[in-house]
């Protein structure tokens, strides 16, 4: 199973658990929250859901192999206001409401934590794209890329100093440690 079809297989799990609670109110606390934009917690269900598919179809395009996005002839049109409710942006959202979200979350990070999909990662930064806005609605911290070598220095450039670097002090009388020894316990 390649990548893209184990990644959907992830995906569809959770986008049928999402479905299912959903159906059954399961967003109702989250749109009830202050500041969602959501009147129907159904609607909420049906972005979640979207989105999900959607970064199926991305993901799947990208491990295939997609070409670099063209260049842009025309300046890019100004910034307009958002009129569409927004998913929630706080850190695992998900794993309350849908329960099976986390089954879906250990996959993922197993998924992430491989050396095929880390090295993919790496070879297409526009995966960063999809993958965290997904990791961060499961609570799951996106694997740093590798670091990429640096590019030599010119010849006759400056080197950069060495940060300063704080000279130590030893602790001041009447400072305690962090962590107080226990007392012996009481006798009997």
């Amino acid at each position: 199973m390649n990548l893209a079809a184990r990644f959907a297989a992830i995906l569809h799990a959770l986008c049928a658990a999402v479905a299912r609670r959903g159906a059954n109110g399961a967003f109702v606390r989250e749109t009830s929250r202050p500041g969602s934009a959501f009147a129907d917690p159904h609607a909420m269900t049906v972005l979640l859901w979207s989105r999900l598919q959607r970064a199926v179809a991305r993901f799947a395009r990208l491990a295939a192999g997609a070409p670099p996005p063209r260049p842009r002839k025309t300046p890019a049109r100004p910034a307009r206001a958002r009129s569409a409710p927004d998913l929630p942006r706080r850190r695992g959202w998900l794993l309350a409401p849908v329960p099976e979200a986390t089954a879906a979350a250990s996959q993922l990070r197993a998924f992430l934590a491989e050396p095929e999909t880390r090295a993919l990662i790496a070879a297409e930064p526009r995966l960063g794209r999809i993958l965290r806005p997904l990791c961060r609605t499961l609570g799951i911290l996106l694997p740093a890329p590798q670091s990429r070598a640096r590019r030599p220095r010119a010849p006759g450039a400056p080197v950069a100093a060495d940060p300063p670097t704080r000279p130590h002090r030893p602790a001041r009388p009447g400072t305690y440690p962090l962590r107080r020894p226990r007392a012996p316990p009481a006798p009997a």
